[in-house]
């Protein structure tokens, strides 16, 4: 019998009788999680496993249901999602994988994990109404697929704009762009002023890798997006993504921007004083401050991407936590360990360990010495609930590639409307693709 089908049937039989509780809630509020011995699939590596290894180890001592939970370092996040995919076909996966969005709605669709409403919403397992509130909407947002919450998110990253503000100052700018076309003007005044402390000659405005999420980020600015989530249609042939186009491609060809051709140039070129902008991670901020420190040395900020309204609009993004499907005592242990590290306590403390954003509001308050500590952090701190998402829908691995595949093309000067037109009907025939 399908493994899917297996399943289905347990929860009709486990359900039968109720009348008094939804079927799914009951269920859930009937499971025993004691003695459960779990796996954590990650990719964190160095200072960041070794403090979730110490959350986990403090879980194991401290719940009160026996419940003990083993990380495994599986790789990169692609060799997660393969190994995801090979568990799926053979039946063997761990109990909680962390996934993008994307991914998670895979491992849903093809039955490798489960829908975390009823956990959340359970009266005895749950999540107070109070604490369902601090969550980041949008956070949870990200992670819903239809009607399936298909993972939890225990922290997120920005997109943020990186700047030089010694050169810009020195090019008479006492702030950062707040919209694009004041973006480009400062671009191409950094193209003919070098910075002072710029040792090479090579001066550029901005240089920027070829990613479908640098782009999604411009996008959003302008008011557009990738997808209607109503209709789930991608919306990728669009005036905003056209005018984004544009204006790269206007850039490269004055001279002003370059696609980076290889890892890491970005933050070289930017701490040798050689590039204005670079749009990167927030979780980039140790690494630029200690670039920069070895380098000529400059004050350095951050700043949303130019917006044109009012608010800004802020690519937020990161893996989030999916529970795999096992058995129902095992799938409860695992949201037991979810919702406690996705508590404000542990959430402050996952902060000082990896440097993401929590996914609940409340823990800024446990964040002051942090802030005082990391003042660009706490700066783009205020910007979280601006944030928006690119699709969570299965395919949409193939289409960063198409996405980044596009910028490439028509920054290079191929024809944007028809290169658009082909950008939209192939990641439209994407939709519902395992990968």
């Amino acid at each position: 019998m399908d493994k899917w089908v297996k399943w289905s049937l347990w929860l009709c039989l486990a359900c039968g009788g109720a009348d008094d509780a939804p079927p799914r809630e009951r269920a859930v509020e009937e499971v025993d999680p004691a003695g459960q011995q779990l796996v954590f699939w990650y990719q964190h590596t160095l200072a960041r496993e070794d403090g979730l290894r110490e959350m986990m180890a403090e879980f194991n001592a401290a719940n009160p249901h026996g419940i003990s939970v083993r990380g495994e370092y599986a790789g990169g996040y692609r060799d997660i999602y393969n190994k995801m995919t090979v568990g799926i076909q053979s039946g063997l996966l761990p109990d909680l994988v962390v996934a993008y969005n994307n991914q998670a709605a895979v491992y849903v669709e093809n039955g490798g994990a489960v829908d975390l409403a009823p956990y959340m919403d359970s009266p005895k397992w749950g999540l107070t109404a109070e604490a369902r509130a601090d969550f980041y909407a949008p956070f949870l947002a990200q992670d819903r697929y239809g009607s399936v919450q298909a993972a939890l998110a225990p922290n997120r990253s920005l997109e943020l704009l990186y700047y030089n503000a010694d050169w810009l100052a020195e090019l008479g700018y006492a702030e950062p762009p707040a919209d694009w076309r004041a973006f480009s003007a400062m671009c191409r005044a950094a193209r003919d002023r070098p910075f002072s402390k710029n040792a090479a000659g090579r001066s550029l405005g901005w240089v920027l890798a070829a990613d479908a999420s640098h782009l999604a980020s411009m996008v959003f600015g302008l008011g557009g997006d990738y997808m209607d989530p109503a209709r789930e249609q991608y919306t990728l042939d669009t005036p905003q993504l056209r005018a984004v186009l544009e204006l790269l491609h206007g850039l490269a060809a004055d001279g002003a921007l370059e696609l980076a051709v290889e890892s890491g140039q970005g933050l070289r070129d930017f701490s040798a004083g050689e590039v204005l902008f670079i749009a990167a991670s927030s979780t980039g901020m140790p690494h630029v401050e200690s670039a920069v420190a070895a380098g000529p040395g400059f004050a350095w900020q951050v700043a949303p991407l130019p917006h044109a309204r009012s608010a800004p609009a802020p690519n937020v993004y990161g893996a989030s936590v999916a529970i795999c499907r096992t058995t129902p005592e095992r799938q409860l242990a695992a949201w037991l360990f979810l919702k406690w590290f996705t508590e404000p306590e542990q959430q402050a403390r996952w902060v000082e360990v990896s440097g993401y954003f929590p996914a609940r509001r409340s823990t800024r308050q446990a964040l002051g010495d942090y802030f005082a500590a990391h003042p660009h952090y706490a700066r783009a701190f205020e910007w979280l609930d601006f944030g928006r998402a690119e699709p969570g829908v299965p395919g949409y691995t193939r289409v960063r590639r198409l996405i980044a595949e596009t910028m490439v093309a028509t920054v290079a000067g191929e024809d944007i409307d028809a290169t658009l037109a082909q950008l939209q009907r192939a990641a439209q025939a994407t939709r519902g693709a395992l990968r």
